[in-house]
């Protein structure tokens, strides 16, 4: 239960977060990036399909493209191998930078075949939030720290 309640309030706030800074929205990337790298592939697919279904029904024009793209940006961050050091802050830029490309090129291609719309995709609008993502991996460590005992990398 204590699970479930640590999730459920740090979904709302990242949703909360993501409302004030629709622009950068990359803060549900980052915590699914976070969970990916400390708890596991299992974990960081569930929450990224969780977060992008809930980004989906407030941000995006086609339903699930979200949950989609987050669903395997979170089973592909916890399945990197044990040779990266999930504390070095160049190593979490690196990885959160390909992470929000990714899950950006897959928004992209799912919202043309099914829309025929194609969006955009400027880099700019992503260079501040990720460079200052090792914050982010700091707050959400000392958030996890403060609910639980210990934060386990879960491989």
């Amino acid at each position: 239960m204590k699970k479930f309640l640590f999730y459920f309030i740090t979904v709302v706030i990242i949703i909360f977060l993501e409302f004030l800074f629709s622009k950068f929205s990359v803060f549900g990337l980052f915590f699914i990036i976070f969970i990916g790298l400390y708890r596991g592939s299992y974990a960081g697919c569930t929450v990224g399909f969780f977060i992008g279904i809930i980004e989906g029904v407030f941000f995006a024009a086609t339903f699930g493209v979200l949950s989609f793209s987050y669903s395997i940006i979170g089973y592909l961050s916890g399945r990197l191998p044990k040779r990266i050091d999930e504390e070095n802050p160049f190593a979490q830029i690196s990885i959160v930078f390909f992470g929000v490309v990714v899950a950006n090129i897959i928004n992209l291609i799912i919202e043309v075949l099914f829309t025929g719309i194609p969006g955009f995709f400027l880099i700019l609008w992503l260079i501040v939030p990720v460079i200052i993502s090792p914050v982010f991996f700091l707050i959400f460590k000392k958030w996890w720290l403060f609910w639980f005992d210990r934060l386990d990398v879960g491989r």
